[in-house]
């Protein structure tokens, strides 16, 4: 088991670590990181999820209630939090959105995959790409609704069914969406690609982990958090309650041991790096946003590690 641990989370402190140093000593800016931050969005973990997806067996990508539980675990903690920010916080129901995604939207990209990858192998990233087509397909389009029905410059034109088809064909010509997806439907038809062609897919894949990590530390360097009652509860609902109710959902559904495992690691993920960039667009909750997103992925390996060693 303490190997299994260390095998799983040691690379992840080891290369965010090397990403700060980088920018502490000035090696690299903090700027680099929106630079490498977008070779691993676009190109490498898109490639990385694709090879993921042909690798994968059929059967195990037509998994509904594998799929299920990821859309109840995702979706049920964006939902739960929304109704804590609005009635206990007493959030606007702008603020409100922008703190639901921080609690409800892992960091499949950065710190998802290079744990399920030491984990659980190339099946690993069956759930990080069926969760990011959750995340792609409902939170952030319904995130941008909330959002814009919070605006008061918008609320007079505000066409909710528009705005949804909009963000929803915008996430379908993303990248991290339709190349995987290609990989899904490939997969289902069982389609091989010649090794000429898959070899630089996943030679550009590989890098996704290493480069994600490194990009993430570097972020990090500067960043000065608050610990306050908010960031306290942001923490608690996304590292804590989110794979909870992952378990409790897999539990109902009868998944198998390794599915469990996936859908337990992915909801103990801390929040992704985007969710704050959502709150520095609409200049909302950004200083919570950002401490949650910055003490809860330094107490991630912590409480990611826990649930690594229950699951296993």
């Amino acid at each position: 088991m303490q190997s299994i641990l260390l095998q799983s989370l040691f690379p992840l402190v080891f290369i965010m670590v090397l990403g700060w140093l980088s920018g502490k000593l000035g090696y690299t800016k903090r700027e680099d990181a929106n630079v490498m931050a977008s070779v691993v969005i676009r190109f490498a973990l898109p490639f990385h999820l694709f090879i993921g997806a042909l690798n994968t067996d059929p059967e195990k990508i037509q998994n509904l209630s594998f799929m299920a539980v990821l859309v109840i675990g995702l979706m049920g903690s964006y939902l739960f939090t929304l109704l804590v920010s609005r009635f206990v916080f007493r959030h606007d129901i702008k603020t409100s959105a922008i703190q639901s995604l921080v609690c409800a939207f892992p960091d499949m990209a950065y710190f998802g995959a290079p744990v399920l990858a030491v984990l659980i192998g190339p099946e690993g990233f069956l759930g990080v790409l069926i969760g990011n087509v959750v995340t792609s397909v409902f939170m952030i389009p319904l995130t941008i609704v909330l959002i814009r029905m919070g605006d008061k410059n918008h609320t007079e034109d505000l066409n909710p069914v528009k705005m949804v088809l909009q963000n929803l064909w915008k996430a379908a010509r993303n990248p991290i969406v339709w190349i995987p997806v290609t990989g899904i439907l490939l997969s289902l038809a069982g389609v091989k690609l010649p090794h000429l062609l898959s070899s630089p897919i996943e030679m550009v894949g590989k890098i996704a982990g290493g480069l994600s990590l490194f990009a993430l530390g570097l972020l990090f360097y500067g960043e000065r958090p608050s610990f306050n009652i908010q960031t306290c509860t942001n923490i608690g609902i996304k590292n804590l309650i989110q794979p909870i109710m992952m378990a409790v959902a897999g539990l109902a559904f009868g998944l198998n041991h390794t599915l469990m495992q996936q859908v337990v690691i992915i909801g103990a993920t801390p929040s992704a790096i985007a969710a704050g960039m959502f709150a520095l667009r609409s200049d909302t909750y950004v200083e919570s946003a950002s401490s949650s997103i910055l003490l809860g992925t330094a107490l991630g390996v912590i409480t990611e590690g826990f649930m690594i060693y229950l699951v296993s």
